[in-house]
């Protein structure tokens, strides 16, 4: 890639998107998202935006994920107890290797991130 790519995370013009192996417990998450980069042959690296309806998922953490959440509220927990609850204006890292649970509690956007 040779130029900046550059998006307005709150406005951003999402498609219908649910990521690879969410497994939906509750709910319609209606999941739907915007990819601005990703390069998996070198890594895990990328970066988009998520938005989602209230419902509850779970999923499997194949890369470290970063996301900091621009509206609603989410309570994310690990199989090993891990717990913590986010809302607007809040980041957090969630390692890879384990299984999350997203109870996503009010329509939901955050940005990701995808690191090695």
């Amino acid at each position: 890639m040779d130029e900046i790519k550059v998006v307005e995370s709150a406005t951003v013009e999402l498609e219908s998107w649910q990521p690879e192996g969410v497994t939906i417990l509750d709910g319609d998450p209606a999941g739907r998202g915007y990819t601005l980069f990703e390069d998996y042959d070198n890594g895990a690296r990328g970066t988009g935006v998520f938005e989602c309806e209230p419902s509850k998922t779970t999923y499997t953490l194949e890369f470290n994920e970063i996301i900091y959440v621009l509206e609603g509220e989410v309570t994310i927990e690990l199989e090993n107890g891990s717990k913590v609850d986010l809302k607007a204006g809040m980041q957090a890292f969630l390692p890879a290797g384990h299984t999350s649970t997203w109870t996503f509690h009010t329509k939901f956007r955050e940005v990701w991130v995808l690191a090695d």
